[in-house]
């Protein structure tokens, strides 16, 4: 078998697929103001079908994993639970021979389906909150009811998935809710990842006045507590600390502390096609050569290439379609 990796030893190794770009929240650093797509109702019945059917991206899986053998599956959008076969999906995926898939959410429909999530064999969900206060949450996600969004992070928790919380820290926005967030998730015994705001979509081009860095997170939890470093996992997006009393939390820093250097993820978003880097836009359908191992083992060459080298840039790709 070709070993598929560039010149600094990356590989993909990880896999990441929006299953469809629709979702039910419209938070603010994903849709721009005056976007049309900002949800009137929040129903399943408005969702339109999704682009591939589970057959279809069983079929691409499968045939990038024959060459390219993949530890773990990201299952994201979109918000992942609108899409309407998740569960033949994930019973294809482990018929394949991955059985570490985990799950990106919004949370707002968790509550109900955690169990049946668990026993389908996602291990661990991420979820995006943004705030404890549930004003601030509101105005944040676009969103009229974060309460749900609470009730499905516990849910989780009581299923026995691994839960990480996700926190995009924003300056003059929510950076006043990275103490109740972490005491949230220590409370809870989980881990809570604090983002700095990345330069995705309708932000790419802009200044990034509400940018709140690594060091400001570190510093603002450093006045209530005393933190401890862990040691960083090869290819781990976040840097992680132990605070005095028992809690964990991550920072994903790609400004402040890159981690292109050993990325080993690519990415596929809902009308398959695959990206090899966040911040290259470039994307290649590889459907059309699934049939020829050669030529898809150049696609899969060339997406590795474009891989930052050093530093996250940014670029036009929405993470409301690339997912998280």
């Amino acid at each position: 078998m070709t070993k598929i990796e560039d010149r600094i030893g990356r590989r993909f190794e990880k896999l990441r697929i929006s299953l469809l770009n629709t979702c039910n929240f419209s938070c603010v650093y994903c849709v721009s103001e005056d976007a049309n797509d900002i949800p009137a109702v929040f129903s399943t019945n408005s969702i339109k079908e999704q682009p591939l059917t589970p057959d279809e991206f069983n079929r691409i899986i499968s045939e990038i994993h024959s060459l390219n053998p993949l530890k773990s599956i990201r299952l994201t959008g979109g918000e992942p639970l609108l899409y309407r076969d998740l569960y033949t999906l994930i019973k294809n995926i482990r018929s394949i021979g991955i059985n570490d898939i985990r799950l990106t959410t919004n949370a707002y429909y968790l509550k109900e389906k955690a169990i049946k999530l668990s026993e389908a064999g996602v291990k661990s969900v991420n979820i995006s909150v943004d705030a404890i206060d549930r004003e601030l949450f509101k105005r944040i996600s676009r969103h009229p009811d974060p309460s749900r969004v609470f009730a499905g992070i516990e849910a989780a928790v009581k299923a026995g998935l691994n839960v990480k919380l996700n926190a995009v820290i924003m300056r003059g926005e929510n950076d006043s809710q990275i103490i109740p967030l972490l005491d949230y998730a220590t409370e809870l015994g989980i881990k809570i990842r604090f983002l700095e705001l990345m330069k995705m979509g309708h932000l790419y081009e802009s200044k990034n006045g509400h940018f709140f860095s690594e060091a400001e997170i570190l510093e603002t939890i450093k006045e209530k507590y005393a933190i401890e470093k862990l040691p960083r996992k090869h290819a781990e997006t976040a840097n992680y600390w132990r605070t005095s009393n028992r809690g964990i939390f991550g920072i994903i820093a790609n400004e402040s502390t890159p981690f292109c250097h050993d990325c080993n993820r690519l990415r596929m978003d809902s009308n398959g096609i695959f990206y090899g880097c966040l911040s290259n836009a470039h994307g290649e359908k590889l459907a059309p050569h699934l049939h020829d191992k050669d030529q898809l083992t150049e696609k899969l060459k060339g997406l590795l290439l474009l891989k930052q080298p050093v530093r996250f840039h940014g670029s036009e790709l929405s993470m409301r379609n690339i997912g998280g």
